[in-house]
């Protein structure tokens, strides 16, 4: 009874196959020649399924094992020919991916784009360079790799190219920052999975990959973890990583920003060009950020500052924009001081 218990459903549905079989044989029982039509139907569905059971079972069961393997090293060129023939959908869960760099990216785009026009859907998750894990992840590799330039480069890259792609295709193509270190890697083309775990002092494209399934257990687990870091709160898309929205409660502002030690600067020429008459000094304003999800938060007050030329937080604060937005900065930079109300 325990073990019958334990397994409610199964017992269940078993318990109604059984009904439906015994009122299905007992309406039949008014049928010319009953028994001759029931031992026929008996045994056809009996070499049926010794059929399935003896000879395509185990062909199938081959077929699954030769989807498992272990992989020396990643393969960029053979990920990249899967790609450019995905159906169904693509999904990375990376750092940062060197197919976005170096001799890989012009072929790599060009499979995206490809696979966007069939509608094949894109998904890319990469960790936010801002994040705490960025760090960690560099003295994993002795700071011989700078994580965050990486990073930032591929989010340039993919900012770029998504902003040059046709609306038709633009809405394939999903890119979201998260802040938690994760797991493992994971490239996935429909139902072609590559694992790899973070290794210390190497970058985990030269370390071990395995090649799984989405229906194994190995790959089950990675796409669930894909899925809690993609809905996560803290996750998000890749145009708020680019600009911050201010709101004034006149008027609302696209701003582009760092974020240095949980302290906030702005690029803000349009707020002190739209505030000429009354100047910006103690501008009182709110950060609107939403999520993945969808949620809408806003922040509690803070007054707008400009930093002084001879301010050590500008010198700051400008190479922090000279390296998020790849190009010498030349702006008023605004810092965000909380509100005393």
């Amino acid at each position: 009874m325990r073990w019958v218990h334990r397994r409610r459903y199964y017992a269940f549905v078993a318990a109604v196959l059984v009904v439906a079989t015994i009122v299905l044989l007992l309406i039949a029982l008014g049928l010319d020649k009953y028994g001759e039509n029931l031992s026929l139907n008996l045994g056809a569905d009996l070499i049926g399924t010794i059929v399935v059971l003896f000879l395509i079972a185990p062909f199938m069961t081959k077929a699954d094992r030769l989807n498992e393997a272990v992989l020396d090293r990643f393969n960029h060129r053979a990920f990249i020919r899967q790609a450019a023939g995905a159906r169904h959908r693509i999904m990375i869960m990376e750092l940062w991916t060197d197919l976005l760099q170096g001799g890989y990216q012009e072929e790599f785009l060009s499979a995206v784009r490809e696979v966007l026009d069939r509608k094949v859907e894109v998904r890319i998750l990469l960790l936010d360079p801002d994040a705490r894990a960025a760090e960690q992840r560099a003295d994993d590799l002795l700071q011989q790799t700078d994580v965050v330039d990486n990073i930032l480069d591929n989010l340039r890259v993919l900012n770029e190219f998504k902003r040059d792609l046709p609306e038709r295709m633009r809405r394939y193509l999903d890119v979201r920052i998260y802040s938690a270190l994760p797991p493992v890697q994971m490239y996935r083309v429909d139902d072609h999975v590559i694992v790899s775990f973070y290794p210390v002092n190497m970058t985990s494209w030269n370390a071990a990959q395995y090649q799984t399934s989405p229906q194994a257990q190995l790959g089950q687990f990675v796409g669930t973890k894909f899925d809690e870091l993609w809905e996560a709160r803290s996750t998000r898309w890749l145009d708020q990583f680019w600009t911050l929205t201010l709101d004034d409660k006149n008027e609302r502002y696209e701003a582009r920003f760092v974020e240095i030690d949980d302290q906030f600067y702005v690029s803000g020429r349009a707020i002190v060009e739209h505030n000429l008459r009354n100047g910006i000094d103690g501008l009182p304003v709110r950060i609107v950020n939403d999520n993945a999800k969808g949620e809408v938060h806003r922040s509690k007050s803070f007054l707008l500052t400009p930093l002084d030329q001879s301010s050590a937080d500008l010198a700051m604060a400008l190479d922090h924009f000279n390296r998020k937005y790849g190009h010498t900065h030349q702006d008023v930079i605004l810092k965000l001081t909380p509100s005393p109300e």
